[in-house]
């Protein structure tokens, strides 16, 4: 259906876009139409609908061609991200930060991305939280178990097959790991029905066409970033990048979590902290949330060994059903 494409979906009249919303609950098995809700960040909003499925919250997106990746800016660095830039490769000898951004970036290309419903929030690959009353688990990990609630450690992860943590509560919550292939990860989902973006459909999901490093810009964004560590009320609240984007979907919000697509880069979102973690400042550290950053390090041993167990305390998906 043309309606479903957002270049005549948003003209439609607010009764007749609310009607085709609420029809795509009635086509589609266990789809459940929730709320009509209008999102907005970063200056550009979507009328759309929120939708439960399979214990999770969807929201319809409307299709759309667009042109995505990156090879310049459309407005160039501030003063302060500038700064931050130049001292940060100055100290790995790179001259052209541009030449050097755009390397790491997918390449532009125009695209026509389908309309779909889309996962509002990121699913663990892996894991099991076990049941308190799993006595054999619980015996199991008693020393491990003691010792955690011996600290003040909110979360633990021990050798990547148990994960402890800490609820609101104060209650030590145990979960278990159980390696997963990336094919078998796209098999369990083709089987229910499911599908994971592909690379231009987590580009459009994250940026909606936004021809922007950033989402928010060209340029880093230090007050969002440092308000939300420094000013006591924001204590507990979410960074303005946790919220959900146009399209009220919370993606690339985390430097350290890599987002699993169904394409030959197979990540997205992320680079497990990669960066962030080798003392490259705010801007270049976050450069993996930008909406093209495509990760390109990895060997293709090191790619093989990932595929073969792609779960993890840093490795994360969501669902899409294309419409």
């Amino acid at each position: 259906m043309n309606e479903l494409y957002r270049e005549i979906y948003t003209k439609l009249p607010e009764r007749e876009r609310q009607a085709l919303l609420a029809s795509l609950a009635e086509r589609h098995p266990g789809l459940e139409l929730k709320a009509f809700a209008r999102f907005e960040r970063f200056d550009r909003g979507t009328d759309t609908a929120i939708y439960s499925l399979d214990g999770s919250e969807f929201v319809f997106v409307p299709g759309d061609t667009v042109t995505l990746g990156w090879n310049s800016f459309a407005d160039g660095f501030d003063e302060a991200t500038q700064q931050d830039i130049d001292e940060t490769l100055g100290e790995f000898d790179i001259e052209d930060g541009e030449a050097w951004i755009g390397s790491l970036m997918s390449p532009v290309r125009t695209v026509t991305v389908p309309p779909m419903l889309a996962e509002r929030k990121l699913r663990e690959i892996g894991w099991t939280k076990a049941s308190p009353g799993d006595s054999a688990v619980v015996e199991r990990w008693k020393a491990a178990i003691d010792n955690f609630e011996s600290t003040s450690t909110n979360r633990l992860t021990i050798d990547k097959r148990l994960r402890l943590e800490r609820s609101a509560e104060g209650v030590t919550v145990l979960s278990t790991y159980a390696p997963v292939s990336y094919e078998e990860l796209l098999q369990s989902l083709q089987s229910q029905g499911f599908s994971l973006p592909t690379e231009d459909e987590w580009e459009y999901l994250c940026g909606g066409g936004s021809r922007t490093l950033w989402r928010f810009g060209d340029s880093f964004d230090y007050d969002m970033h440092l308000k939300h560590f420094q000013a006591p009320e924001r204590k507990g609240a979410p960074h303005d990048l946790e919220l959900p984007n146009e399209f009220g979907i919370h993606i690339a919000y985390d430097p350290y979590k890599y987002e699993v697509v169904d394409d030959a880069c197979f990540l997205k979102g992320g680079d497990g902290g990669s960066m962030i973690c080798g003392g490259t400042g705010m801007a270049i550290g976050y450069l993996p949330t930008a909406t093209y950053y495509r990760p390109s390090y990895m060997g293709e041993s090191a790619e093989t060994d990932y595929k073969a167990d792609i779960g993890g305390d840093y490795t994360f998906y969501r669902r899409i059903v294309r419409l």
